[in-house]
This record gives C-alpha cells, sequence and structure tokens, in this order.
C-alpha cells in the first residue's frame, strides 16, 4: 500500500497496478490469483503498466480472469508486447473489457489518467506529453512501462506517474545489473510536486523466482490534502 495527498483530489481515491504479469511465462492460474488479490482491495480502478503478455498467441480463455474485475482497467503497453503480436494482444484486450492508452488521455472522475507506449528512447515521456493536454485541474496520473523521464513527467505537470519494468533485479545478483541501468528501481521517488513509483512487478520472467526480491499488487490510498 502506497499512502499519498493530493490537494487535487475533494475525496479519497484508491487504485491498484500491476505491472509485469507476464502472462506466457506465467500461467492463466496466476492470473487468476493476482485477479482475486486485486478484487479483494475494492479500488476504483485498475492499472496495468505493460508486460502483461510475452507470449504469442495468448488468447482471451486464457486471460479470462480479466473479466472478473469489477472496475475500469487502464492498460499502457510494455516492451514484450512490443516483441510479440502486438495488434492482436491489443485486440483481446479490448474485447475483455480493457482501455488500452496509446498517448490518449482520459478522465476518470477527478482523475486525467494518461497512458503511453513503452520505447527504448529516453525522451519517450517528454515527446509523448507534448502531444497531450495535461489538465492542470486534474490529479493527472502517467501509466509508463518503465521508469524513465521523471523529470520530464514534472516539467508537463503530472502528479504521479507508475512504472514497472525493473522487477526489482527479480534474482540477486541481477539488481546490480539493473541499477547501472535505471536511477529508480523500485519504490517511490520525487521530482518537485511529481512523484514516480516503481513497482518491483507482479509477476516474474525467464525463472518462475524472485531471489533479494519480492512481487506485489500495489494498492494506491491518495487522499485529499
Amino acid at each position: 500500500t502506497v499512502p499519498l495527498t493530493s490537494r487535487k483530489l475533494s475525496a479519497p481515491l484508491r487504485f491498484a497496478q500491476i505491472t509485469d504479469v507476464h502472462i506466457g511465462s506465467r500461467s492463466p492460474a496466476f492470473l487468476e490469483r493476482v485477479m482475486s488479490r486485486v478484487n479483494s482491495l475494492n479500488a476504483d480502478f485498475l492499472c496495468i503498466t505493460g508486460d502483461f503478455i510475452d507470449a504469442p498467441g495468448i488468447d482471451e480463455e486464457q486471460l479470462s480472469a480479466l473479466r472478473t474485475c469489477p472496475v475500469p482497467i487502464y492498460f499502457c503497453i510494455g516492451n514484450h508486447e512490443r516483441y510479440e503480436d502486438l495488434d492482436d494482444i491489443l485486440q483481446r484486450l479490448q474485447h475483455l473489457g480493457v482501455q488500452v492508452l496509446r498517448t490518449q488521455a482520459l478522465q476518470h472522475g477527478e482523475v486525467q489518467v494518461i497512458g503511453i507506449d513503452d520505447s527504448d528512447q529516453r525522451d519517450q515521456v517528454k515527446r509523448e506529453l507534448a502531444r497531450l493536454t495535461v489538465d492542470p485541474e486534474s490529479f493527472v496520473l502517467l501509466l509508463y512501462h518503465r521508469p524513465y523521464g521523471l523529470k520530464d513527467a514534472a516539467a508537463a505537470g503530472v502528479d504521479l506517474m507508475i512504472s514497472g519494468h525493473t522487477h526489482n533485479g527479480q534474482i540477486v545478483p541481477f539488481n546490480l545489473v539493473v541499477k547501472r541501468v535505471f536511477d529508480q528501481i523500485v519504490g517511490l521517488f520525487h521530482e518537485g510536486a511529481t512523484q514516480l513509483y516503481v513497482s518491483p512487478g507482479t509477476g516474474t520472467w525467464g525463472p518462475i523466482m524472485r531471489l533479494g526480491s519480492t512481487g506485489e499488487v500495489t494498492l494506491f490510498e491518495v487522499q485529499p490534502a
């Protein structure tokens, strides 16, 4: 659970994040367990910040646990979706009621939810946010798969950016390698009034194990300041 405050909210906000679930490497039964945990949180909505699927041919039946979610689901793509049958993946997710955000913004009450595509380019957040209108009156929530671009998000007026990708190294000593690539690999970070939360990921990629890291379903509780 991540407690936050915002002057832009008039009522408490609860939303969940899952990321790097890696269905393909992980089974539909794992997704069922994840969604059972999500559904128990009484969240206002769920965010999936990429790498939800990491194999081709994952059909709707294997993803059917998403149908159990009683609240809206917002999704941005990660690098593994780009590596696989991306158009088919997005079509299946949309059929399951997931709202895919690709350099798009939508309004959920007092929250402006923005999702942008994963990219290897470090200036992706800056370039894509420049194509959108960030609402200064809303609590602006940015979904972006990898933890790059905090300063650019702050400059654009984002209140909270949520990411994944790093797995917090997943297995020691790979965390040492990840730390050489990313300045922020897990936890909450600040840039002015903007915050970034980097999840250690919900699932695993490759070996179905973690050593020195823990997978999580994240619940954000944002109170009016």
